[in-house]
């Protein structure tokens, strides 16, 4: 194979195999916990992801994005009623036309006294 032939391939599958981007970020707690007395129950982590189809500019999400999902899945494993302490992240890959986003959450599970 000629050397431009095989530079040309190699631009071309780097094109292919994607791009990715993240982002950060971190918050006291889902619901307003001032004045409550509550307890940790437990800790978890848990990862969301859905599909979006984009064309340049247009991007047009083939679901709606499950967040709400990961946090009930936290609530439910330490049966707990409130999250504290979240750290989440998401991230990006692009493959052609399509994107996959991905939403992982970390938080305390803390549950209310009465």
């Amino acid at each position: 194979m000629r050397p431009a032939t095989v530079i040309l391939l190699f631009l071309l599958l780097a094109g292919i195999a994607g791009c990715a981007s993240s982002s950060a970020g971190i918050t006291t707690s889902n619901v307003p916990l001032t004045g409550k007395n509550y307890r940790i129950v437990g800790n978890g982590k848990t990862q969301v992801d859905w599909w979006s189809f984009d064309v340049g500019l247009l991007g047009l999400p083939l679901q709606e994005p499950p967040i709400d999902k990961a946090v009930q899945e936290l609530l439910q494993t330490h049966n707990g009623d409130a999250l504290i302490n979240l750290r989440y992240s998401t991230d990006r890959s692009i493959f052609l036309f399509m994107t996959r986003h991905r939403f992982t959450l970390q938080a305390d599970v803390v549950k209310v006294q009465n």
